[in-house]
């Protein structure tokens, strides 16, 4: 815990700004309370779906607090020479066109679509989960090899590496997240969103294969938490430690945005929350050039949210 402080101290004193961070925070409360209120991207962004143009937008969605984020380290002159950076836009465009790519990809449903209704909703739900390690982890690590690595001297793969990778100062973080959950379980909003499962069918695929019931959940579980991989991969290690170069460590920051824009189909207390768990994990991720801690939290995050759920169904 110690380690993770003096992390944060230290991104403090070195890239603090008043202006900056007022201004990003005031454009993140308003853009969540406008989502949530007008239910911006499921009524509109997602109105595209399965359509070119559904790419596009998720694309721009995407991107618009990353840039904007951008253009207020000009504006306070902390990085003016960011826009003018060749590497910079190549990224840039490279990496939310795949996360926007990622986001908006439901072509894969037409594979199953020869499956009875029970069979279709969980393999869907199964895919759904999956499916961001062919669209976000592979092209990543194959920009990562045929681009970034010969511009990076540590061969860190966007923080995939374990070599000296220390895990210790995420243990009490670890419960500390655990605990914060169990806590946050009894909001409605929440509670009515988790578990995840409930959606996905697994119950009724059970059923109908004469399964025991903890196959299609243990299944389900399983891909679901290791898809956080994929997020950790984009959000702290592409775009925090792949944005150094260009960015300093006020890629974190830039990233903040970005992340809290993904969790507008989610409750609102997961959108808020985001915001200072990615800033916290960017910063780790940043000093640490690694993103398995983040992986580790985000996992523990999400089966505590699953396992709390179920508890509160239970007993309620």
């Amino acid at each position: 815990m110690y380690q993770i402080w003096a992390y944060l101290k230290r991104y403090l004193q070195e890239h603090f700004h008043l202006g900056l961070y007022l201004s990003v925070g005031l454009f993140i409360s308003i853009c969540i309370y406008f989502n949530f209120a007008y239910d911006f991207e499921d009524s509109i962004i997602d109105s595209y779906s399965r359509t070119w143009l559904h790419w596009l937008f998720m694309s721009l969605f995407m991107a618009f607090p990353f840039l904007l984020t951008c253009v207020g380290l000009s504006i306070f002159k902390i990085n003016t020479i960011w826009f003018r950076s060749r590497e910079f836009w190549l990224l840039f465009v490279f990496g939310f066109l795949i996360l926007g790519f990622s986001r908006s990809f439901y072509y894969h449903y037409s594979w199953i679509e020869h499956l009875d209704r029970v069979d279709y909703r969980f393999v869907r739900s199964i895919i759904w989960r999956a499916k961001s390690f062919f669209t976000l982890f592979l092209p990543l690590v194959i920009f990562y090899y045929f681009y970034e690595r010969k511009r990076d001297a540590h061969y860190d793969w966007y923080g995939l590496t374990f070599r000296q990778t220390d895990f210790k100062p995420y243990l009490i973080l670890l419960v500390i997240v655990v605990i914060g959950i169990g806590i946050a379980s009894f909001m409605s909003d929440l509670t009515n969103y988790y578990p995840r499962y409930l959606t996905s069918g697994g119950v009724r695929f059970a059923e109908k294969h004469e399964l025991d019931e903890w196959i299609p959940m243990l299944l389900y579980e399983s891909v679901y938490g290791i898809n956080f991989l994929n997020v950790e991969l984009f959000f702290r290690g592409f775009l925090v430690i792949g944005f150094v170069r260009v960015l300093g460590g006020h890629a974190v920051l830039a990233m903040v945005g970005s992340y809290v824009f993904l969790h507008f189909g989610k409750p609102i207390t997961e959108a808020i929350s985001s915001a200072f768990g990615g800033y916290l994990i960017g910063i780790l991720a940043f000093y640490s050039r690694r993103i398995w801690g983040g992986v580790i939290l985000h996992i523990a995050l999400a089966w505590s949210m699953e396992l709390f759920a179920w508890l509160q169904r239970i007993y309620d």
